[in-house]
């Protein structure tokens, strides 16, 4: 598989996987749980590789998403000590977790070379020159780096989750009360959704990084939010707006010899700035008709 059709394919998984889940967390205002998260992973990812051996290991994996629900577990009893104020209880957290997986990183891990920008941005386009490659046909058929396909496998998981739970994940998160009145598994149920939250920043830690991951998860589910009329519909818009945000990010990276992900981010950032602009136009001109039409009405009394 040529480069660039591995790095565009790679850019467009990552995106998707990572804006799929993204939807549930703008709509349920917990957008910055993702920061929160995709810090705390840290110190799994190196307990994990330390334990392994290997920074793509399932005992990785695990050690990781066990990081992130921390935060949300940890989060959960901070708050209802009632004693933390606002969302204080994430910033008391995560910063720990984080603070202790550079510890780690510099002391125990102190002679493998790791580069801080790709902690914090990861690195897409190595990710798709990487030596991990799926092979098919005694090695013939290249399809692509290993690393896409894992991010497709964690798409489909949380695709197959989100279909199973949608009932409960949608009544949960626009009236969470009626839900828990009606005996649902609303905890059960949101617990599956932020151990997929965890393992999608876990494995798009390589191509995304701890920052820009937050970016890809956020961005395009709050464009969808603002010309969306019903949840399927914002997820169809959220999963189009990061297809188009990849693809074009990929191609100005490409031509202006810019990093992947970052432009990916950048382009994300610009249309949401673009529909909000569209939007707050309509809102003025109806709210414009409105008035004049009631004027109208008036004069005609």
């Amino acid at each position: 598989m040529p480069l660039a059709t591995a790095v565009a394919l790679l850019a467009v998984v990552t995106a998707l996987t990572c804006a799929l889940p993204g939807t549930f967390l703008v709509l349920r205002h917990q957008s910055m749980l993702v920061d929160a998260m995709s810090h705390a992973v840290l110190p799994g990812i190196v307990v994990g590789a330390i334990i392994s051996g290997s920074t793509h290991s399932p005992v990785m994996i695990v050690a990781a998403c066990l990081m992130g629900l921390v935060v949300v577990l940890g989060s959960d009893r901070l708050r209802a000590t009632g004693l933390i104020a606002g969302d204080a209880d994430q910033g008391l957290v995560f910063p720990v977790l984080f603070a202790l997986g550079v510890i780690l990183l510099s002391t125990t891990l102190a002679n493998v070379h790791i580069s801080e920008d790709t902690i914090l941005t990861g690195d897409l386009n190595l990710k798709a020159l990487g030596p991990e490659r799926v092979l098919v046909a005694d090695g013939a058929v290249d399809l692509g780096p290993a690393t896409m396909w894992r991010l497709l496998a964690v798409f489909a998981i949380t695709a197959a989750y989100l279909a199973l739970s949608f009932p409960v994940l949608k009544l949960s998160t626009f009236d969470p009360i009626t839900a828990r009145t009606l005996g649902l598994p609303v905890r059960l149920t949101d617990l599956g959704l932020m151990a997929l939250v965890s393992l999608t920043i876990v494995v798009g830690f390589d191509t995304a990084g701890a920052v820009l991951v937050v970016a890809l998860m956020v961005i395009p589910p709050s464009t969808a939010w603002m010309v969306a009329r019903s949840l399927p519909g914002m997820i169809a818009i959220s999963l189009g707006v990061a297809v188009v945000s990849a693809l074009v990010g990929f191609w100005t990276a490409y031509v202006l010899d810019l990093a992947t992900a970052s432009t990916m981010a950048v382009v994300d950032g610009l249309i949401l700035l673009a529909v909000l602009g569209v939007t707050r136009m309509r809102h003025r001109r109806s709210g414009r008709a409105a008035i004049s039409a009631r004027a109208g009405a008036v004069s005609q009394q």
